[in-house]
C-alpha cells in the first residue's frame, strides 16, 4: 500500500514477470503497474490444462516471494478461463438498516447460505461500510509527549490474542491458564501505555482518540439509483452455469422470506438467462429447419411416405449424436447446437440420394426389397464419399491454433458425428423402410400433378440448357472465369471484421475525471451522467442499473475502480427482441452525451481482465517513459483522425501529480534514523495502517492508526509531520513530480498501448488505415507492433486461410481414392473457388461482414459444395462403363440426377435460412456463417449443373475407359440405360 507505479514496477513486478516467464508453455507476459497494485497475466499456449498451469505458477511465485517487499501482501493466482466470471449480480438495498447494518447482514448472514448451495466457488460483496476502531493520533500532542507514531502501532500491536500463561493442578483436576490480553473494549485501548515521561506513563488516550466508527468510504455502490450492497457469485469451474444460477435463484427465494421486512433482492445479471435464452433460439431454429425440410421433401417427392422415410433420419441422427457427445465429452452448449442447427439440412442430403435411387428402381417395375438393395448399393459408394469429403473439411479446424481452434471445436465434433450418424441411416434404415413401403409414388391430386408437371417441364428445360451448354463449353467456361475474377475483385468491398458484434443487451461505460479528483466530486459527475442514461433509456428498455465509484478494496480492486476519480456505470436492456433499439445505437447516443460533458474522459464497451481486447491495440516498446509518452500522443492524435474510430486511449496519458521525499543521507546517519524508519513514520501518519484487532461477539475488527484528516489534506501537512521530535523538512527535501498512473509491460519490456474501439466501420477497413498512417509516422527507432482484436483477427485469418487450403486437399484426396483418378476429383474440386462468386454477392446483398464465423461457413463449402458433384461424376462414370460416350453419359447424368441434386441443395441451403435471419438471442452470431452457406450453395448448384458437365466433357476425354466411346456425341436421344428415370403417368405432358 502506498508504493507508486514506478516503486511497484521495480519492487514487485519484476520479480513477478521473471517467476512467470520461466514457467513451461508461457507464450506471453504482460503486466500493469499501478499505486499499490501490480497485475501479471501469463498467456500459455492454446490447449495447456490450466490447473496445470497454476499450479506451476504458484510453484514459480513461491521461489520470488522471499525477495519481495516486507509489507507486499502474498500473491495469488486466479485463471482467468471463463468460467471465473461472475454468474450472478445480486443487489440488497434497505429502507429500513443502515449501510453498515446491510453490509453486516450480507456478509454475515447471507453470504454463508449462497456459499453452501452445490457448485458455488465463491462470493464477493461490494458496497456498505465496515466497522472499524478508529485511532486518530494528534501529532502536535505526540510531538510534546516525546514518543513516536511508530511506537504507538508497536504497542497496539503487541496486545493481539489471548495469552496462554500454562497449566494448574487443583482438586484432581488440570486447568489451563489464560491471560485474556485483547482488547474487548475502548478504554481498554485507551488506557494502554505506549511510552514513558516525566510526568509519569503516557497512554493511547493522551496522544489520541478512540472511537468506534466505520472505515473510510472510498467507493459508491448504487443500483437504480439507489444506495446498495451488491453479491457477486462465482461458480466452481466444473459447475454448470444454468443449474447454479437456477439453485441460487432459488436460495434467494428463500432469503426473500426470511428477510423480506428488511431488505428487498434484486438480480441485477443472470449469466444463465443469455445461455438458456441462445441455447432456446437455436433449439427453436433447429425445429424450424426441420419443418422447412420435410416441407421441400414434400414438394419434390409429393409423396408422404417417402417424406416421412427421409425425414425421419433428422431426429435419428440428432438423438444419436447426443449419445455420442455424452461419450467424447462434448456439452450441450451454444456452440455445439448451432452445429446441429446448421446440420439439420445436411442431415438429409443422403436419405434423399438413397431414397431416389430406390424410387427409380421401383417405377422400373422391381420388386420392393430388391430395389431397396440396388438402388442403395448403386449410390453407397458415391454418398460414402460425399459425406467423407465433408467430414475432411473439419479436420483442420481440430487443428487451428488460436481461439478459432477452441470455438469452432465442438461444433465441428458435432456435425461430424451428425454426418456419421446420417450416412448410416441412410445406407440401413432407409432401405429397410422402403422395403416394407408399399408405395412410394407421387399421390396423384391435381396439386401433385402441378408440382411433377413443373418439376418434368423444369427437368426437360435442363436437358435442353445442359446439351446447348456442353455444346458451347468453352465459351461456359470462359463466362464462368471472367464472373469468378469479377467476383473477386469485388471481394475488396466486403467489410470484414474478428467476430460480428451481437446484441446481448449490456452497456458499459468507464469514466475518469482529472487525475486527483475527490470521491464526493467524481460520484457527482457520474450521478449526472446516471440521470442522462436513465432519460436516454425508456423505461421498458431498461432492466437495472449498476454505479460504482471510486476504490476498490483487495482483490476486487483488479476487477474494477483503482481510485477517487474513477466510476463505471453498467447497464441491463432487456431482450433485443422486445426493443427496437440495438445496444450500438444506445451507445452512440451515450457518446453524444459525453462529448458535451466537461472534463470526462471515457470508453464504452468491457474491462476488467475477463474483457476481451480492445478491437485495435497498437504496442509502442521502449524504455524512456518521456519518450513513449510523446510517441503515444501523436499517434493517439492520428488515430483520432480516423473514420471509425471511437474512445481513442492511451495507456500513458493519466499523469498523476507525486510528492516525492528524498531524505539526506547524512542528517539520517549522524541522528541515528534509519531511511526504513523514517518511511514508517510517515506513511503511519498520512496513510495508516491497521496495528492490531478488536474484539467484540466473537467478531473481529481492525484498529486503525491514523492522523486526523485535517493533518493529512495538505503539502504543508506533509512538510511539518513530526517525525522523531521534528518536521519532515529536517531530513530532506520534498519534491513534485508527475508519474505514470500506470505502467505496463510486455515480456518484461515496457510499453504503451494505444487503443480505439471501432464504430460505423469494419474493424478490417479501420485497420488498413491505421496500418498505412504507422508507415508514415517516424518511429524513432521504437518497436511498434499493432494487437488486440486487429491482430487476433489477421491470425485467424492466416490460420483458416490455411485450413482451406488443407481442406480443399483432403477433399480431392477422398474423391482420388474413390474415383481412382487424379483427373475427375479435379474436374469435381473446381466448384469449390467457383463457389465463392455466391458467397461474395451474398454478402455483398445482405451486408454482411467477412468474419470468422463466415469464413467458417466458406471452409464449410468445401466439403459441401462436391457432394452434388460426385453423385453426378459417379454416374455418369457408370454410364460409360455401359459403353456410352462422354457427352451422352454427362447429359443423361445430369438430367437424371437434377432432382436429388435440387432436394439436397434445397434443404441444405433452406434449413440455414432461419440462422441466417439472425433472430432471437445470439442468432446474429451465426448469421454470417448460414449465409456464408446459402450463397455458396446457390452459385455451387447452378456450376454443378451447367459448368461442371463442361469441365467433365473438356477433362473427360483424356480419361480411358474399356468400352469407352467417342468424346463427340452420336446422339442424345438414346433410350435410357437400366435404372434411368422415366416420366410416370402424372408427368407426361
Amino acid at each position: 500500500s502506498g508504493a507508486g507505479s514506478e516503486e511497484m514496477e521495480t519492487l514487485v513486478t519484476d520479480l513477478l514477470e521473471e517467476a512467470a516467464a520461466r514457467v513451461k508453455n508461457v507464450r506471453k507476459v504482460s503486466s500493469s503497474s499501478s499505486p499499490g497494485i501490480a497485475s501479471i497475466m501469463a498467456e500459455f499456449s492454446w490447449g495447456y490444462d490450466l490447473n496445470q498451469a497454476e499450479t506451476d505458477l504458484r510453484r514459480a511465485l513461491d521461489l520470488y516471494e522471499d525477495f519481495l517487499p516486507e509489507d507486499a501482501s502474498k500473491p495469488f493466482v486466479l485463471a482467468l478461463d471463463p468460467s471465473a466470471q461472475p454468474i450472478l449480480f445480486i443487489s440488497f438495498s434497505s429502507d429500513v438498516l443502515s449501510e453498515f447494518d446491510l453490509r453486516k447482514l450480507v456478509e454475515e448472514e447471507i453470504e454463508p447460505l449462497i456459499n453452501r448451495i452445490d457448485g458455488v466457488g465463491s462470493t464477493m460483496t461490494q458496497g456498505g461500510l465496515v466497522r472499524q476502531i478508529r485511532v486518530e493520533v494528534d501529532p502536535v500532542r505526540l510531538n510534546e509527549s516525546g514518543i513516536t507514531l511508530s511506537a504507538v502501532v508497536a504497542a497496539l500491536g503487541a496486545v493481539r490474542n489471548d495469552q496462554p500463561a500454562g497449566a494448574i493442578e487443583t482438586g484432581g483436576m488440570k486447568l489451563n491458564v489464560r491471560v485474556e490480553s485483547a482488547y474487548h473494549s475502548l478504554e481498554e485501548i485507551e488506557q494502554l501505555v505506549v511510552g514513558g515521561g516525566p510526568a509519569g506513563p503516557i497512554r493511547v488516550r493522551d496522544v489520541a482518540i478512540v472511537y468506534d466508527g466505520t472505515a473510510e468510504m472510498l467507493d459508491h455502490v448504487r443500483v437504480n439509483g439507489e444506495s446498495a450492497v451488491v453479491l457477486f457469485v462465482m461458480k466452481r469451474s466444473d459447475a454448470n452455469t444454468v443449474n447454479v444460477a437456477r439453485e441460487v435463484t432459488a436460495e434467494l427465494g428463500q432469503i426473500e422470506r426470511l428477510y423480506g421486512d428488511r431488505l428487498d433482492t434484486f438480480v441485477l445479471f443472470d449469466q444463465s438467462e443469455f445461455i438458456t435464452g441462445s441455447i432456446g433460439n437455436l433449439s427453436q431454429t433447429a425445429i424450424q429447419a426441420f419443418v422447412i425440410a420435410v416441407v421441400v421433401l414434400l414438394l419434390f417427392l409429393r409423396s408422404w411416405r417417402s417424406s416421412i422415410i427421409v425425414g425421419i433420419s433428422i431426429p435419428m441422427s440428432v438423438i444419436a449424436t447426443f449419445a455420442i457427445m455424452y461419450f467424447v465429452d462434448v456439452d450441450i452448449n451454444f456452440i455445439s447446437l448451432a452445429g446441429l442447427a446448421l446440420a439439420v439440412g445436411m442431415l438429409v442430403d443422403n436419405s434423399i440420394v438413397v431414397l431416389e435411387s430406390v424410387f427409380r428402381y421401383r417405377e422400373d417395375g422391381a420388386e420392393a426389397r430388391d430395389a431397396s438393395v440396388r438402388g442403395s448399393m448403386e449410390v453407397g459408394m458415391a454418398i460414402t464419399a460425399s459425406t467423407l469429403t465433408t467430414l475432411a473439411v473439419f479436420v483442420p479446424i481440430l487443428f487451428v491454433p488460436g481461439i478459432a481452434g477452441q470455438l469452432f471445436r465442438d461444433m465441428s465434433l458435432t456435425i461430424s458425428f451428425s454426418l456419421v450418424v446420417s450416412l448410416f441411416v441412410a445406407l440401413s434404415l432407409v432401405p429397410l423402410l422402403t422395403s416394407r413401403a408399399r408405395k412410394l409414388e407421387p399421390r396423384r391430386g391435381h396439386v401433385a400433378r402441378t408440382i411433377g408437371n413443373s418439376i418434368a417441364r423444369l427437368n426437360a428445360r435442363y436437358g435442353r440448357t445442359l446439351e446447348w451448354s456442353v455444346h458451347h463449353r468453352k465459351l461456359m467456361i470462359i463466362l464462368t472465369i471472367v464472373v469468378f475474377v469479377l467476383s473477386m475483385l469485388m471481394l475488396r468491398f466486403v467489410p470484414t471484421d474478428f467476430l460480428a458484434e451481437g446484441d446481448d443487451g449490456f452497456l458499459s461505460v468507464d469514466l475518469n475525471r482529472t487525475i486527483g479528483t475527490d470521491l464526493e466530486s467524481t460520484d457527482s459527475t457520474v450521478s449526472a451522467i446516471e440521470a442522462s442514461v436513465r432519460e436516454l433509456v425508456p423505461e421498458e428498455h431498461l432492466v437495472g442499473m449498476y454505479t460504482r465509484v471510486g476504490e476498490s478494496q483487495g482483490v476486487a480492486a483488479i476487477f474494477g475502480t483503482s481510485a477517487s476519480h474513477e466510476g463505471s456505470i453498467f447497464v441491463r436492456l432487456v431482450k433485443s427482441t422486445e426493443r427496437d433499439v440495438g445496444v450500438e445505437e444506445y451507445e452512440d447516443s451515450i457518446r453524444a452525451i459525453l462529448e458535451h460533458m466537461p472534463d470526462v474522459e471515457y470508453t464504452l464497451g468491457d474491462r476488467g481482465p475477463f474483457a476481451g481486447t480492445a478491437p485495435i491495440e497498437i504496442n509502442i516498446f521502449g524504455d524512456d517513459l518521456g519518450e513513449l509518452q510523446e510517441f503515444s500522443e501523436r499517434l493517439k492524435a492520428g488515430i483520432e483522425r480516423i473514420e471509425g474510430t471511437r474512445d481513442v486511449r492511451s495507456s500513458l496519458e493519466e499523469q498523476i501529480p507525486e510528492l516525492s521525499f528524498v531524505p539526506d543521507a547524512a542528517l539520517l546517519s549522524m541522528r541515528g534514523l534509519s531511511p526504513t524508519q523514517l518511511s514508517r513514520e510517515v506513511m503511519y501518519g498520512l496513510m495508516g495502517t491497521a496495528a492490531t484487532v478488536y474484539r467484540d461477539a466473537g467478531e473481529e475488527y481492525d484498529v486503525f492508526v491514523r492522523y486526523p484528516e485535517r493533518f493529512r489534506d495538505s503539502r504543508e501537512d506533509v512538510e511539518y509531520a513530526p517525525v522523531h521530535g521534528v518536521p519532515l523538512t529536517s531530513w530532506g527535501q520534498l519534491e513534485e513530480r508527475m508519474t505514470p498512473n500506470t505502467i505496463r509491460r510486455i515480456n518484461q519490456t515496457r510499453v504503451a498501448t494505444v487503443s480505439s474501439a471501432v464504430s460505423g466501420r469494419s474493424l478490417g477497413e479501420v485497420t488498413a488505415d491505421v496500418m498505412a498512417l504507422l508507415d508514415t509516422i517516424d518511429t524513432r527507432g521504437l518497436r511498434v507492433e499493432i494487437g488486440g482484436q486487429a491482430e487476433d483477427q489477421r491470425e485467424t485469418f492466416l490460420y483458416l486461410g490455411i485450413a482451406i487450403l488443407v481442406a480443399a486437399a483432403l477433399v480431392y484426396m477422398v474423391m482420388a481414392s474413390q474415383f481412382e483418378s487424379l483427373l475427375e476429383p479435379f474436374i469435381i474440386i473446381l466448384i469449390v473457388p467457383m463457389a465463392l462468386i455466391g458467397v461474395v454477392w451474398m454478402l455483398m446483398i445482405t451486408q454482411t461482414v467477412l468474419s470468422v464465423v463466415a469464413l467458417i461457413g466458406v471452409l464449410m463449402l468445401a466439403g459441401i459444395v462436391v457432394n452434388n458433384g460426385i453423385v453426378m461424376v459417379d454416374y455418369a462414370n457408370q454410364l460409360r462403363r455401359q459403353g456410352m460416350d462422354v457427352v451422352d453419359a454427362i447429359v443423361r447424368a445430369g438430367t437424371v440426377r437434377m432432382r436429388p441434386i435440387l432436394m439436397t441443395a434445397s434443404t441444405t441451403a433452406l434449413a440455414m435460412v432461419p440462422l441466417a435471419l439472425g433472430l432471437g438471442e445470439g442468432g446474429e452470431t451465426w448469421a454470417p456463417m448460414a449465409v456464408t452457406v446459402i450463397g455458396g450453395l446457390v452459385a455451387a448448384t447452378f456450376l454443378t449443373l451447367l459448368v461442371e458437365p463442361c469441365l467433365y466433357v473438356v477433362l473427360g476425354c483424356r480419361k480411358r475407359f474399356n468400352d469407352a466411346g467417342s468424346c463427340t456425341p452420336t446422339h442424345l436421344t438414346a433410350p435410357p440405360a437400366k435404372g434411368d428415370v422415366q416420366p410416370d403417368s402424372a408427368d407426361e405432358g
